[in-house]
Formats: C-alpha cells, sequence, structure tokens
C-alpha cells in the first residue's frame, strides 16, 4: 500500500513511523492573546501589523505589535491580508487596497479575491456587474487579472475560461486554484503558476482535488483532498526551482496551509470522542521536522510571518464558539 507523490512511492508504514518520530511539542515559544474581539476570522501578518475580519460590523481590523494600538481600517464582506505597507481585501463587488504608510486608499471596481505583493495586486474579475466572488461563478464567467499600482496598468492574464479563485503572488509568480469541469456533473480542481516576466501558466498539481495554494520563493503548498472525499485532506509542497513534490502530512485531516522562508503551518482537524477539535501544527521544511503549535483543541485558520504564527481560537467559548479570540505564537520568544 503506498502514496504516490511526484515520481516516488512512500510506504504508509515508513510515513507513519516518519510522523511519530519527528513531530514533536513547540515548547519554547511564547502564547499571547491579542484580542478577544467578538467573531474574529482570518488573521493575516506581516512585520509588526496583524489584520483580521470582524464579522460582526463586517469590518478589516489592523493590530499593531510593537504600539498595541488596535484600528478599523474600514467595512469588508471577506477576509483582508496585509503585505509589506498594504492591506487588501473585497467589499461589495470592488476591492480596496489601503497604504498603511499614508492611509490613502486606490479601489479597483468589478474585482474580488485578492492578493497583493510589493505593487502588485492580483485578483479575479467576473463578466457579471455586481462583482460576485470567483466560486459563485460559472467557468466561463471570471478572469484572473493583475494591477500594478505604480504603473496603473491592468493586465488580463487569463482567458474567460475556468473559475479561478484563492490566488497567491510572490515576487513574479502568482499560484491559483483553477476549477475545470469534467462533466455536466463534475469538477475538477487544481493548482496553477503564472510567471509574470514570461507570461507562461503551468501547472502545479494536476490531481483535480487540489485548492488552497500559497507560494512563498520557491516553495508552493495547498491541500489535497485524498479519495475523492472533501473530509480527507493532506497538505502537499512544491520546490518549484528543483522540480520536487512531496507530501508534508499524512493524517487526512490537515488544511488550510500558510508558508514563510522554510517554515509551512496548518490546521489540524479531529475528534475527541464525539467533540471536533482542531490544532495548529508547522513543519519545517530543511530539517522535515513537525511540530505541534497549540493543545487547546479549539485553534484554526494559522498565518505565519518570520518566527510568529497568529491563528484564531474559540478555547474561551467552547460551547458556541463565537468568541474567537486572535492569539499569537512567538517561536523566538
Amino acid at each position: 500500500m503506498g502514496i504516490n507523490v511526484g515520481d516516488k512511492t512512500i510506504h504508509l508504514l515508513l510515513a507513519l513511523i516518519f510522523l511519530i518520530s519527528f513531530t514533536s511539542i513547540a515548547n519554547a515559544g511564547k502564547e499571547t492573546m491579542i484580542t478577544g474581539w467578538r467573531l474574529t476570522s482570518s488573521p493575516s501578518i506581516y512585520g509588526n501589523i496583524v489584520t483580521w475580519s470582524d464579522t460582526y460590523v463586517n469590518g478589516v481590523i489592523m493590530y499593531n505589535l510593537t504600539t498595541g494600538n488596535m484600528t478599523y481600517i474600514g467595512h469588508a464582506e471577506n477576509d483582508p491580508r496585509v503585505q509589506g505597507d498594504k492591506i487588501t481585501w473585497w467589499d461589495d463587488g470592488n476591492i480596496t487596497v489601503h497604504n498603511i504608510s499614508t492611509s490613502k486608499e486606490i479601489e479597483i471596481v468589478n474585482a474580488s479575491t485578492p492578493a497583493v505583493y510589493g505593487d502588485n495586486v492580483v485578483y479575479v474579475r467576473s463578466k457579471y456587474d455586481n462583482g460576485q466572488p470567483a466560486s459563485d461563478q460559472n467557468d466561463g464567467s471570471n478572469s484572473l487579472y493583475l494591477y500594478n499600482l505604480s504603473t496603473k496598468e491592468e493586465t488580463q492574464l487569463t482567458p474567460y475560461e475556468h473559475a479561478y479563485f484563492g490566488s497567491s503572488i510572490y515576487g513574479n509568480k502568482i499560484v491559483w486554484t483553477q476549477e475545470n469541469e469534467v462533466n455536466s456533473s463534475e469538477r475538477s480542481t487544481n493548482i496553477s503558476i503564472y510567471d509574470i516576466s514570461t507570461k507562461r501558466v503551468s501547472d502545479i498539481s494536476r490531481s483535480g482535488t487540489a485548492a488552497g495554494g500559497k507560494i512563498y520563493g520557491n516553495i508552493v503548498v495547498w491541500v489535497e483532498y485524498q479519495n475523492g472525499s472533501m473530509n480527507v485532506m493532506d497538505v502537499y509542497m512544491r520546490d518549484i526551482a528543483k522540480h520536487e513534490t512531496r507530501q508534508v502530512t499524512f493524517d487526512g485531516n490537515s488544511n488550510i496551509p500558510d508558508i514563510y522562508g522554510d517554515r509551512i503551518v496548518w490546521e489540524r482537524e479531529y475528534w475527541i470522542g464525539n467533540n471536533f477539535a482542531s490544532d495548529i501544527y508547522m513543519c519545517n521544511i530543511s530539517t522535515n521536522e513537525t511540530t505541534r503549535i497549540t493543545n487547546s483543541t479549539y485553534a484554526s485558520d494559522p498565518a505565519i510571518y518570520d518566527d510568529k504564527i497568529v491563528y484564531t481560537d474559540t478555547r474561551n467559548d467552547p460551547v458556541y464558539q463565537e468568541n474567537r479570540n486572535i492569539y499569537l505564537y512567538n517561536l523566538s520568544a
């Protein structure tokens, strides 16, 4: 019995031994609760800035780790993302790019699901005037676009042939989930990559069951849904410079990966009796060591920058799980 990873077969028994031998419990870091803000979700971090959405007021919140100041940035229907001195989100069918240094904002109309790196903003443009998110559209209803904040030039990267969503950008490379129609009742999803310099599109995953791609440097991480089930999922990675793909997790319960440097974090979901639980794990690519970051059984939605990991946790509201606190785990503290 084996699991196919690229051109190699890793036997399940060896995979289990690997997990047992190389999984440790984090004991050198420090966990801090940033806020107990009600109905928070999907935190993002860059430098000393943490952002998240507060679905109680449908707002973007920015928190400065250095000063401790918390700022309401604006109204939003989805989760904000921070990179450099820019925060992006979409609301009412349009994208907002907020400059932290100047507080100036620009709006990109009829667009959704943005990601930003430097002066480049990547997003989906829909044929519909109301700018519905790409995941709600048919295959031929949306296209991937790029907007340069310096030149103010917009470029259409892909034709209106597939559904695109979940983009991520680093340098000149963009990754996203591309949905294709197999037949009238079946769709497949793969991770694709676009090189801005060469204008070349390549496949990262061809399994038809991939989603949630993120990129940092030459490493792309994503989730593969195993055995045709949305409930069996593992994290994979590909080094696009070395052309090597490898499976990161083998438990069938790992989701929502993020990456920074040689560290990958994700949410591991599991059951304790009849109770659903989740915690944050981290893998060091260089050493192959996996570390359990949390043990609250209520942690989810991780994001990482350098030696800092942020995530939501409902440990203080275990019954209703509405008060989702934002936590910071500092690996170096």
